[in-house]
């Protein structure tokens, strides 16, 4: 037997979710209601959600369902759209009658779920525009949240470093995949400076793991794990090199360099790109491990063997980026440009040089024509900085905050 039933597009009322699809500016469909399921049959209440401006406490109305199906067969009589065979209130003739008996679990769940929906509608307090999802909120929560919107320095308390654990529990809950809809809807409602506040203290906590993941590495000489594990994720970091807005615009990167044979090629570590002008600049990536510095040289110092080959190294593949360039624009599908473009090398760390040693190691790299050679400790200092500052911002958005709030009358 089957109960009129119009298509509904919404999932299934779960334990922590409704969908509500509004029908029209006073009506919306709302996640059916399960009361019974098996693999041959299926028992649902239908519920839509209304405005009744006569009787606002009035504000569900809705349709029972049961199907069956058979076995071997994948979906309900419902599912399918083109489905006439329907059973309904005003097929009953004169004399006839219908019946549908709910057990006692029929009936709870009936009622928990229609109890969820006039608390639901009475939140709302009227009809949503378009698709949205409700989560719900235990009883609990519903209080610690009524506490902290009407008693700001309550709320304050949350920032105490006692109650850390706490505010790690409580992001851990709303960042969870099953809240992610919910969380984006209460971004989108913060106001600016709140938004703002939030935004910073995430990016400095990013900066701050990987600066700890950088400093605790500088002994690391795995090229392998510096390339993936830290410029490839965090490709903002390499970034810091630039003066400009640059993104990686590839990784090992074949830039030419073939013989006729079909012999040869290089590959380059990174490729970042400046994303207004599309122009590239060639990166090669050593480890912290690799020496800068070789033997002294009548009162100064020559270059170790790894430094002189990473150099001449990227300017090789700088001749060869430049002399294919048109092939490879032709057999690529992204675009860029060579103009002039600028080559990196990260070496070693100039925090193990002497006085003298990291004089003539400044006196060469500033010699060079275009090309640029920083250590990993100043890379990891350089994040070290934008710590910095974005930490003195918070703070001083922070201080005007509550000088602020101290001159409020309440």
């Amino acid at each position: 037997m089957k109960i009129d039933l119009t298509p509904h597009k919404v999932n299934d009322m779960t334990a922590k979710t409704v969908d509500v699809i509004s029908t029209s500016s006073v009506t919306a469909d709302a996640s059916p209601i399960v009361l019974n399921k098996t693999d041959m049959l299926r028992l649902r209440f239908i519920p839509t959600l209304v405005s009744n401006e006569k009787e606002p406490h009035k504000s569900v109305s809705g349709k029972i369902l049961f199907e069956k199906k058979r076995k071997n067969e994948d979906s309900f009589p419902s599912d399918d759209t083109n489905a006439t065979d329907k059973i309904s209130r005003g097929s009953v003739k004169v004399g006839d009658w219908m019946e549908l008996k709910f057990d006692t679990s029929e009936t709870y769940a009936l009622y928990t779920g229609l109890k969820q929906l006039y608390e639901l509608y009475e939140n709302m307090g009227e009809i949503p525009y378009g698709p949205a999802t409700y989560t719900r909120v235990d009883s609990s929560l519903k209080q610690f949240l009524s506490i902290i919107q009407n008693d700001p320095s309550a709320a304050r308390l949350i920032g105490d470093e006692a109650n850390y654990e706490l505010v790690k529990i409580l992001l851990r809950l709303i960042t969870q995949t099953d809240s992610r809809e919910s969380l984006k809807k209460s971004l989108s409602e913060l106001q600016n400076d709140n938004l703002q506040h939030l935004s910073s203290s995430l990016n400095i906590e990013k900066l701050k793991r990987v600066e700890t993941l950088m400093k605790d590495n500088l002994e690391n000489e795995d090229e392998e794990f510096w390339q993936s594990e830290v410029f490839k994720e965090n490709q903002w970091v390499l970034s810091q090199i630039f003066a400009c807005p640059c993104t990686i615009f590839a990784d090992k990167a074949y830039v030419g360099g073939k013989s006729i044979t079909n012999r040869g090629g290089n590959v380059c570590d990174f490729i970042y790109q400046n994303k207004l002008s599309q122009n590239v600049a060639l990166i090669e990536i050593k480890t912290p491990c690799t020496e800068i510095i070789g033997n002294s040289y009548r009162g100064t110092f020559s270059f170790s063997y790894e430094l002189s080959g990473a150099v001449n190294q990227v300017l090789n593949y700088r001749d060869n980026f430049t002399k294919n360039y048109y092939s490879l624009c032709k057999n690529g599908d992204d675009t860029f440009e060579l103009l002039t473009p600028k080559c990196i090398v990260v070496i070693g760390k100039i925090s193990t040089l002497t006085t003298e040693q990291i004089a003539a190691f400044e006196n060469y790299r500033n010699s060079l024509n275009n090309i640029d050679i920083i250590t990993f400790d100043e890379l990891s200092d350089r994040i070290s900085d934008l710590i910095a500052i974005l930490s003195d911002k918070n703070i001083s958005d922070s201080q005007n905050e509550q000088e602020c709030d101290d001159e409020l009358p309440f």
